[in-house]
């Protein structure tokens, strides 16, 4: 899952990646519910008009959902039991598991490389998770995916060169000490580095931190050319406050001066109270006030591509002493570089996938994932020095997905080789297990695919049994429940835009791959990656529950094989807005329910019929399936709507809206010739005969 937009949100997680699709692409055609009459003619009543003879597609696409490894799903956890029952009972096939980078003791099983002898293999801390999720999939496909290369594969993205710091990518670093520090300036020269890219054009952008605790929550500012506005300034400064290592841009004010790559800056930030300063050169360009972190130390920032180099630090405190003063003569050694493990499990870590270049072979990358998979479905493995590892686990896993959200800023041509040579070697020890590849996160365009499935670019008989991608819409600061819709499902449809590019490319290029889109959701900015998450509101999960269910039937309506909602539970550390269960008590809430109901009502197998005259207010859709006739209704605002449906009297409907909220879908009957549905709420209706 890609977290961020723009620059500062490029790769977390996934993630920092949920980039602006502009305006809104194909517009979902809309209807209103319909008379219960068995008529094989078109019916109309009040401008809504459907024929059921008019099938568009019988439906092949399964509705699943996304377990990501975090904190409250490991045993101990006090909702542990709950978020396992509630996985159970959903009766899903193909969940994806991904034990993933912020939490590398729970999904890395070598966190440091063989040397001596010796290696660091352990399944300790992940076993149970992997064993509670195959007790509660028992029976059904499943969707694997280790994403996370151990990081001493990848260029540290800490370096020393030439007597300054160098960071390639790797988010975030911090000082060893100073967690305590509460008012200081923190100077340094910075020298932003064009090597990343924004539509094909570079940029350079380099970051300063400050107030950071240990969890990685904090504030800090950027030094830019990305082009925040438009027109594009030639440089800005961007304050940023950073939760649990991920960054979000507050606000990029224009500079009086360019901001060049491989020009070096004085940058000095003072903080005092809640009030921060900054000066570019000695000119103050930006002062702002935020009253949420009151102490903690400085570090560096530098996500996916960007890069920089930084010189001469010095922290003081307003009475001039020196609190830290570093010039990189000694190395690294009084900062906590990216890429280092924390000690503790549960301790979230964004910056462990730094780097940009591997120092091993690609094998040797291979060689880990045969090995990871050997651990879980043939009792055990060798290592690297003989040794033989005995699990006693013979799970099947019927599909592999290879890496997640580009990790790393993998170019198509990186990826795709390694996707080869993980797939040759998985397939040694599991050679019924199928493959998926790509899982990029909310694509712009096709471009990734169209190389990647092109069969020249593969090894002879590398298989391709699916490929993946994601889509999130943002709920921003200072939207309010009655707004989320105005721009979620215009967001919404510019993606299925570009759905239709990459289905395009697949079918000239692949027509016997699958699809899987397998990470569907929304993000709230204001909650995204707190562990004290500010409130959501309740309408909030009936909006994103609703928006999954307007995807699911227009991905269904476009032959999407497989469309995962995103996820299980993303609380504490990672996105709690798109958990699917409250995080305190296990127990679903709305976006569970309209998952469940899909899996109950709209399965593979059943025709669609798109309806036409519905009030540009909700979306609805013909199901027809041995006979029965149902009718999918999503209201897209926040308000109560009126479908007058002359003839709907006596119909069966099962409903999820924000009076249901979190508990059983309602079931009750239509007792007159209109249906009100609530604000986001989502129904399905089964005619009477």
């Amino acid at each position: 899952m890609n977290d961020e937009v723009g620059p500062v949100e490029q790769g977390p997680a996934r993630r920092t990646v949920l980039k602006s699709l502009g305006a809104a692409g194909l517009v979902a055609a809309t209807s209103s519910l319909l008379p219960s009459r068995l008529a094989t003619a078109a019916t109309t009543a009040e401008g809504i008009v459907i024929d059921w003879r008019r099938v568009a597609r019988v439906s092949k696409t399964s509705a699943t959902l996304q377990v990501v490894v975090n904190p409250l799903i490991r045993r101990g956890s006090p909702i542990h039991d709950n978020v396992f029952r509630e996985l159970r009972e959903l009766h899903a096939d193909y969940v994806r598991f991904v034990p993933w980078f912020p939490y590398p003791r729970l999904g890395v099983a070598e966190l440091d490389p063989p040397a001596a002898g010796r290696t660091s293999w352990d399944f300790s801390l992940i076993d149970p998770m992997i064993e509670d999720f195959e007790q509660a999939t028992r029976g059904h496909s499943t969707i694997m995916n280790f994403s996370t290369i151990p990081q001493w594969m990848w260029q540290s993205p800490w370096s020393v060169q030439e007597g300054q710091l160098y960071a390639n990518g790797g988010n975030n670093g911090a000082a060893k000490q100073g967690t305590t520090w509460t008012d200081y300036t923190f100077a340094a020269d910075v020298t932003p580095l064009a090597s990343a890219t924004h539509n094909g054009a570079p940029y350079a952008q380099a970051g300063l931190l400050f107030r950071m605790d240990e969890s990685g929550n904090g504030y800090g500012f950027l030094l830019s050319n990305y082009p925040y506005s438009s027109p594009a300034a030639s440089g800005y400064v961007v304050f940023i406050t950073v939760a649990n290592g991920s960054g979000h841009a507050v606000h990029a004010k224009p500079l009086p001066f360019a901001v060049n790559g491989g020009q070096a800056y004085r940058v000095a930030i003072t903080v005092v109270g809640d009030t921060f300063s900054i000066t570019v050169d000695g000119t103050t360009v930006d002062t702002v006030t935020d009253a949420s972190y009151a102490a903690g130390t400085v570090g560096f920032r530098e996500n996916g591509a960007e890069s920089g180099r930084f010189d001469n630090v010095l922290v003081s405190a307003p009475d001039g002493t020196v609190l830290l003063s570093d010039d990189f003569s000694d190395g690294l050694a009084q900062w906590a570089a990216p890429g280092t493990p924390p000690a503790d499990p549960d301790a979230v870590d964004f910056g462990y996938t730094g780097g940009t270049e591997l120092v091993v072979p690609v094998q040797t990358v291979a060689d880990y994932y045969r090995r990871l998979v050997s651990w879980y479905t043939a009792g055990g493995f060798t290592d690297e020095y003989g040794t033989f590892h005995r699990s006693g686990h013979h799970y099947d896993f019927p599909y592999w997905e290879v890496l997640n959200e580009l990790e790393h800023s993998l170019t198509p041509e990186s990826y795709t080789q390694l996707y080869d040579a993980i797939v040759t070697e998985i397939r040694k020890v599991a050679p019924r297990t199928k493959f998926v590849g790509v899982a990029q996160a909310t694509p712009g365009s096709a471009k990734y695919f169209t190389y990647f499935l092109d069969p020249a670019n593969h090894q002879a008989g590398v298989p391709i049994d699916l490929i993946s991608y994601h889509f999130y819409a943002h709920v921003t600061t200072g939207q309010t429940p009655d707004t989320y819709g105005s721009t979620g499902f215009p967001r919404a449809d510019a993606f299925l835009a570009v759905v239709d590019q990459i289905e395009a490319a697949r079918q000239q290029l692949a027509p016997h791959v699958r699809t899987t889109i397998d990470e569907t959701g929304t993000i709230m900015d204001a909650a995204a990656t707190q562990s004290d998450p500010a409130p959501i509101p309740n309408a909030y999960w009936n909006y994103s529950a609703a928006l999954y269910a307007y995807m699911f039937a227009n991905l269904a309506l476009k032959g999407i094989d497989i469309v995962g909602e995103s996820q299980l539970v993303g609380y504490p550390s990672q996105y709690p807005s798109v958990s699917m269960v409250d995080w305190n008590t296990g127990l679903p809430n709305a976006r569970y329910r309209v998952l469940q109901l899909f899996l109950e009502e709209v399965q593979p197998g059943c025709e669609l019929v798109p309806m036409a005259g519905a009030p540009d207010s909700c979306y609805l859709i013909g199901l027809l399936r041995r006979e029965a006739r149902k009718i999918l209704v999503v209201n897209k605002t926040n308000g109560d709507v009126v479908l007058p449906i002359p003839g709907v009297r006596g119909a069966r409907a099962r409903i999820v809206d924000q009076a249901s909220a979190g508990g059983p879908i309602r079931t009750e009957r239509v007792r007159g010739d209109q249906l009100v549905i609530g604000g986001y709420g989502v129904a399905v209706l089964t005619l009477s005969h």
